[in-house]
């Protein structure tokens, strides 16, 4: 089975810095993971952002969700969606391990 995993950014958090207005300092994002049988599990976190670099800084009303996703560590990523896979995964084993085969006598 697939499990799909759709982020999103829920808010920016900002402070003027080295002369440069809103620059961004927190990503507070979410993780919402389905496997598309009716099992999902949302995770929602923050993430405090570094430095910015003046060779490629975006100003803020120029910021797209997409850009700010990219600012998150591939690897990161990857293990928020494995953690998002494996709560998946255990909602169904658990709905799973209710059924069972039997007489009731």
């Amino acid at each position: 089975m697939t499990i799909s995993h759709v982020w999103t950014i829920d808010a920016l958090e900002y402070a003027d810095a080295n002369g440069i207005d809103r620059v961004v300092n927190k990503i507070k994002w979410a993780c919402f993971s389905d496997s598309g049988t009716g099992h999902t599990y949302n995770d929602p976190g923050t993430t405090i952002v570094g430095p910015s670099n003046p060779d490629n800084f975006v100003p803020f009303g120029a910021l797209t969700e997409a850009t700010v996703i990219a600012w998150l560590d591939p690897c990161f990523i990857a293990k928020i969606e494995a953690r998002g896979a494996s709560a998946v995964q255990k909602l169904i084993d658990a709905e799973l391990s209710d059924a069972g085969v039997g007489v009731p006598w």
